[in-house]
């Protein structure tokens, strides 16, 4: 099975920068141009092994930052002496990596480096690596459509791999002596016609272990500026769950995301999609990081208890009727959408109407007094015969916004009983309590405007019945908005 790794933030951080600069600690001396004026640097790096002990006769590689092993040589080559040291002398400006690996070829490590240009003084990085027992990947070739010739290589490593005759009998290529580290790119090279193209990957290589990479691979990336919001406002770095946009093109009937814990997730399958490729799942304890599932089909479907209702785009006048599965939403509900306009219309100017004859409460999304405005208002019965053949209804509060300026905004509203919060573009913008509270929720009616990516959701009645519920609320709100940007 496929590793489920969470990566925590300084790895995060090397995914998004694989070949980042050293940090200050190993950037000794000043730097300088040389008279050709291009700024050079030696490297005196120091290597040992997972006990910290110097690692003697361990090879190093100096390699570009695109590194493909099947075109490239190294750039230069060193190899440690006796205490562990070694020198590379006269690198130009630019970014590289280091692979290292000891005698026996069974332990290796990996750094990138920066020689950084314009300035004024030979560079001096003294750069520290830790040697770890190598890593290797099984990947099936349907996972990049592989044949017998073809190269897969790991870009920015000495790691390539061709595909024989026995590989084409087990499904399967093997590469061995892997650094463990995360990569996020590799390289194909076609037999027809020796091109080289890239697939971004998201590849968490562990000591001693094999990566199984299969046909179908779903990474999940939770990007440290998804999560560093929802850490001012509640003051963790973890949300008990996340709903979690997926693209998969899958011809499967009822898909589920495994991971190699035994952790099964439930997607939910987005509606009026152009693509069909779009999904929602549930990833619980969610934190910064990559997660990779493979996917699989169940016997029959399983829907998640946080997703009501989720719509690629919406379509004027489209109803979306209560249900069993409505009904356990109670009174707490959610909503979010994309929406880009440039002002309303008196034709256009309803949104969004959650209203049926038996509602003694109901709320509306409409354009406001002021074109560019757009409102969330709250009413309630004040009268009605007996049977509700005639209701008058009150306004009672209502949250106006200027947000259908022409740009592209994320609009939520959350509402648990008798209070509301409205985020925009992942910020609370109104939270407040108001008198009647909301028994059920009636079935929702679109109006004429195109709502992009509408998802209905509920958190339950965990989130605000904690201490902190709404700040955890607020979190959860701004975690969502960036993940579905």
């Amino acid at each position: 099975m496929m590793h489920f790794k969470l990566i925590h933030f300084t790895s995060a951080l090397a995914l998004a920068t694989i070949f980042s600069a050293c940090s200050e600690e190993n950037h000794a001396g000043v730097l300088t141009e040389t008279e050709s004026g291009t700024t050079i640097a030696s490297i005196e790096g120091s290597v040992t092994n997972e006990k910290g002990k110097p690692v003697a006769s361990a090879k190093v590689s100096l390699i570009s930052a695109d590194h493909i092993a099947a075109r490239m040589a190294p750039i230069k080559t060193a190899t440690t002496d006796k205490s562990g040291k070694y020198t590379i002398d006269s690198v130009s400006a630019g970014d590289y990596a280091l692979q290292i690996s000891n005698t026996e070829r069974t332990q290796s490590g990996y750094q990138a480096i920066t020689v950084e240009d314009d300035k004024t003084d030979t560079q001096k990085l003294k750069p520290a690596t830790s040697l770890e027992e190598n890593a290797s990947l099984k990947l099936k070739l349907s996972a990049y459509s592989l044949d017998k010739g073809d190269t897969l290589c790991i870009t920015g490593t000495l790691n390539c791999i061709a595909v024989d005759d026995k590989s084409v009998k087990a499904g399967t290529v093997t590469l061995e002596e892997i650094p463990p580290m995360e990569f996020t790119n590799i390289a194909l090279i076609r037999k027809a016609d020796h091109k080289v193209t890239t697939q971004d990957v998201q590849w968490d290589f562990v000591p001693g272990e094999t990566l199984e990479v299969s046909s179908i691979q779903i990474p999940v990336v939770i990007s440290e500026e998804t999560m560093k919001q929802a850490k001012l406002l509640n003051d963790k770095t973890t949300l008990d769950s996340m709903i979690v946009p997926v693209t998969l093109s899958t011809s499967l009937e009822n898909p589920i995301l495994l991971s190699d814990k035994g952790d099964t997730l439930a997607l939910y399958k987005v509606e009026n999609d152009k693509n069909n490729s779009k999904y929602l799942t549930v990833i619980p304890n969610i934190d910064v990081g990559t997660y990779s599932f493979t996917v699989s089909s169940s016997d029959s479907a399983i829907r998640s208890p946080q997703v009501l209702k989720a719509y690629g785009e919406t379509k004027p006048g489209m109803s979306i009727i209560n249900n069993d599965h409505w009904k356990a939403f109670g009174n707490v509900l959610g909503i979010s959408f994309w929406i880009t306009k440039d002002k309303a219309s008196p034709s256009d100017s309803m949104f969004l109407l959650s209203k049926d004859q038996d509602s003694d409460v109901y709320f509306s999304l409409v354009a406001g007094k002021k074109s560019d405005e757009l409102c969330a208002e709250i009413f309630k019965r004040d009268s009605s015969t007996s049977d509700n053949s005639e209701s008058h209804y009150t306004l009672k509060d209502s949250s106006c916004h200027k947000i259908l300026d022409g740009e592209r905004h994320h609009y939520s509203i959350f509402i648990q009983k008798h209070h509301l919060v409205i985020a925009i573009d992942g910020r609370v913008v109104d939270t407040k309590d108001f008198r009647d509270q909301f028994q059920t929720i009636s079935p929702i009616t679109i109006g004429n405007n195109n709502l992009e990516n509408l998802v209905i959701y509920t958190l339950g009645d965990s989130v605000t019945q904690s201490d902190n519920g709404w700040d955890l609320l607020h979190a959860w709100l701004s975690a969502f908005y960036q993940l579905q940007k």
